[in-house]
């Protein structure tokens, strides 16, 4: 056999790297051919490279096709899900209740695999920042555990920082002891930086 063809979802260039330091073979010898799907399927870019190399070497040592369907029960739980996040923060702000400065300290569970999850603190701190904080730190940690490994899912970081961001200022807002009427105008309108 001098060529291997795989069909698979997305990310053909790892896929190709992968099977082939799996078989032994130069990637120029392993041609993957992907349908045209589109993007930002979050998981599914990383995940299938092991059902694609599992088929490759089945297909290799068995001389004929291969193909390998995944329930959606299975295909799920292969796809592992969002980061879990443990938060801790420092926030300081005026009477008035504007912020005036931020210190996040932020442990990210990736699972047992590193996925897509050095990437995460990259997003993240990109919406943290569409907010006005005065003065900003962090100090964010992606730590390997051993559960599932994690992947991106819709706006992978993005949604975690946003809540980051929403939780602080309604935590702020009510560590002031301000009413609903004293609210001042930057707790109705976010301050976004374009």
């Amino acid at each position: 056999m001098t060529e291997s063809s795989i069909l698979i979802i997305q990310a053909p260039e790892d896929a190709q790297s992968t099977i082939s330091r799996c078989l032994g073979i130069p990637e120029h010898k392993v041609r993957v051919i992907t349908r045209r799907v589109g993007g930002a399927f979050g998981g599914k870019a990383m995940k299938a490279i092991p059902v694609a190399t599992a088929c490759a070497l089945a297909a290799y040592n068995l001389r004929r096709p291969v193909r390998m369907y995944l329930n959606r029960k299975t295909d799920m739980k292969t796809t592992g899900g969002r980061h879990p996040m443990e938060v801790t923060y420092s926030v300081g702000f005026k009477e008035d209740g504007k912020i005036t400065a931020l210190h996040l300290d932020i442990l990210i569970n990736a699972g047992i695999g590193v996925d897509i999850s050095p990437i995460i603190p990259l997003f993240m701190v990109g919406a943290i920042k569409k907010y006005d904080w005065g003065a900003f730190s962090f100090d964010i940690k992606v730590c390997r555990t051993n559960h599932s490994s994690k992947s991106a899912m819709r706006s992978p970081g993005e949604v975690q920082g946003t809540f980051i961001s929403e939780a602080v200022i309604e935590h702020s807002f009510h560590g002031c002891r301000l009413s609903e009427k004293q609210k001042p105008p930057y707790f109705q309108q976010p301050q976004f930086f374009l």
